[in-house]
């Protein structure tokens, strides 16, 4: 059994969508989330779903029973208090639960910009996450994934939506920071190979695409995706005050959610190491086969 836990955001549901649709043979998957109406929306595609928080431990013993394999895409951006907290109390009680319900193997997904030494709040609560689980016993699979490009990631919405719906997007000091853009497919199916292969416990890997770029160029890409013509101005500072605002008047994107991830920007999400990249059955995609699905799936 695998547990998907933080099944309702956008990577959860779409690796249950990676699972439904594997041909190989998959064991049986559950996903596990914090409300019971995105459990029971799960169960009415088809899903098997249960409901715990990770905060304060309700039903998460009972979440754990019969699971071999942990998917551990959980963050806290949603919730008040300190991300960083936050975030490490939640992943030590899924740890202890975990081990509890004999549990052998995590599979957790990071990001490639965390470190000790992130400005980004959200960052570092990636960092201090990623070590509670490799100092949790278990068997682990660690991968840190560059920016996401699918629709429904909080920091890929906020760039698309203001380019879709402002006519002038400005372009903090942010713009010129390096990234190497993933698409969502690229990640689901890495996450999938991770929970199906022992051969790579123990091993951390970078998830990044093929194209290295910019933010700014990120946002100017999905204008010529869009044939948007817009003014691009350039901005000193970082402009988190400013995103924040946007992201809310202009895309009704939550704003501390928004704010916390804005702040990511700051750190270069790309892979140093090309040893270190996840070994895909493919190429990875580039940035610009990315928009390409994603326009098409919206045209759809």
């Amino acid at each position: 059994m695998i547990l998907v836990a933080g099944a309702s955001g956008f990577v959860g549901r779409a690796l249950l969508e990676e699972f439904a649709s594997y041909e190989g043979g998959a064991p049986p998957v559950r996903a596990l989330v914090r409300s019971e109406f995105d459990a029971v929306r799960l169960r009415d595609h088809g899903y098997e779903a249960v409901t715990a928080d990770l905060l304060s431990r309700r039903g998460l013993h009972e979440a754990m029973q019969g699971v071999e394999t942990l998917v551990y895409l959980v963050h806290t951006v949603d919730r008040p208090g300190d991300v960083v907290a936050s975030d490490l109390e939640a992943v030590q009680n899924a740890m202890l639960a975990a081990r509890l319900a004999g549990v052998q193997r995590v599979v957790f997904l990071g990001c490639v910009g965390a470190s000790e030494a992130s400005v980004s709040r959200y960052l570092l609560g990636r960092w201090a996450v990623e070590l509670a689980v490799r100092q949790s016993g278990l068997h682990t699979v660690i991968l840190r994934s560059s920016l996401i490009v699918g629709r429904g990631g909080t920091l890929f919405e906020v760039m698309r939506r203001l380019v879709d719906r402002s006519p002038v997007v400005p372009l903090f000091s942010w713009r010129r920071v390096p990234v190497e853009p993933v698409a969502l497919a690229d990640v689901t199916e890495a996450l999938r190979l991770a929970c199906l292969d022992r051969e790579l416990d123990g091993r951390s890997f970078d998830v990044c695409g093929s194209e290295r770029t910019t933010f700014g160029g990120l946002i100017r890409g999905w204008g010529r995706a869009q044939h948007k013509r817009r003014l691009y101005l350039p901005l000193p500072g970082h402009g988190e005050a400013i995103g924040e605002h946007a992201a809310w008047t202009l895309a009704r994107l939550p704003r501390r959610e928004t704010r916390l991830l804005l702040e990511t920007l700051r750190d270069p999400q790309v892979c140093r190491d090309p040893s270190r990249r996840f070994p895909l059955s493919h190429r990875p995609q580039s940035y610009q086969q990315a928009l390409d699905a994603l326009v098409e799936e919206r045209a759809a």
